[in-house]
């Protein structure tokens, strides 16, 4: 089951995040993606605040997630990450919460164990309810095993970079017979959405080319997470009153490219190790 349909994603909104993500939260966004890196947990405690205050909505209303720092290892430094955390978003549980990537930069030789041990804060946390679900951001199929075969507590969320021109097909089919809902990052994709007969295709259905990738996430099953300081994308992004048809999904298919769009050290690392 989805954990929700269309989530916000706030990384890079820099001053604009607190307006943003109170924009997605006032015009139906259920779901609000951040992470310690991406230094937009207070500007999501301050949002949710905000829209709570006047008591017609409820923090259990939401799904906030949020990730540890990418670099923080050792059972007591993620518990500790995790409270500030909680601080951050001035709640008192998080919804998700992520292993931003399988190998950061300094732990290759030694990852392994240090995700072992970070997921058994991770089991920590989960326990005492202060994490309803548990899940893991760009891990590839070995990643996934060394938590599989060290863990009381699987993952059931994985978050990935997915979009027409970067499907990572098998890695999804992978994670999803695991048990695992999938969320699509960076949905829209870049590039490979500029062709004519994609255009031509946003142009039949009335919408524009970010709109239809998001709807083919949908329709593939995954929950994606779109992004902008725009509020008129921000609405727009998430109302999709239109159905691709099993042709066109098809065509969409045909895109994929395998090749990320995102090109930064973290996620290049993961094919590495």
């Amino acid at each position: 089951m989805l954990i929700s349909k269309v989530g916000f994603g706030t990384a890079d909104l820099a001053e604009d995040a607190e307006e943003a993500i109170y924009t997605a939260l006032t015009h139906g966004y259920k779901l609000i993606d951040t992470a310690r890196a991406y230094g937009s947990e207070m500007a999501v405690g301050k949002a949710l605040k905000k829209v709570c205050s006047d008591g017609s909505h409820k923090r259990e209303d939401y799904i906030i997630q949020t990730k540890v720092t990418p670099g923080v290892v050792g059972y007591q430094a993620v518990l500790d990450d995790f409270e500030q955390s909680l601080s951050n978003l001035g709640t008192d549980y998080v919804d998700v919460y992520f292993i931003h990537w399988p190998v950061n930069r300094g732990s290759e030789k030694s990852y392994h164990a240090e995700n072992v041990e970070i997921w058994r804060a991770f089991e920590y946390l989960y326990e005492s309810g202060k994490v309803k679900r548990l899940g893991v951001c760009n891990f590839l199929e070995r990643h996934l095993i060394d938590i599989l075969s060290n863990c009381k507590v699987k993952p059931t969320v994985h978050q990935l970079e997915i979009h027409p021109g970067y499907q990572q097909i098998g890695l999804v089919e992978f994670s999803q017979k695991l048990g695992m809902d999938i969320e699509a990052w960076s949905p829209m994709g870049r590039g490979e959405l500029k062709s004519k007969t994609y255009m031509d295709m946003a142009d039949r259905y009335g919408c524009n080319i970010g709109q239809l990738a998001i709807r083919w996430s949908l329709q593939k099953g995954y929950t994606p997470l779109s992004r902008s300081k725009t509020k008129e994308h921000i609405i727009n992004n998430r109302i999709l009153n239109f159905n691709i048809s099993e042709e066109d999904m098809s065509k969409i298919d045909e895109l994929n490219t395998n090749t990320n769009y995102l090109d930064i050290w973290s996620y290049k690392r993961q094919q590495m190790y």
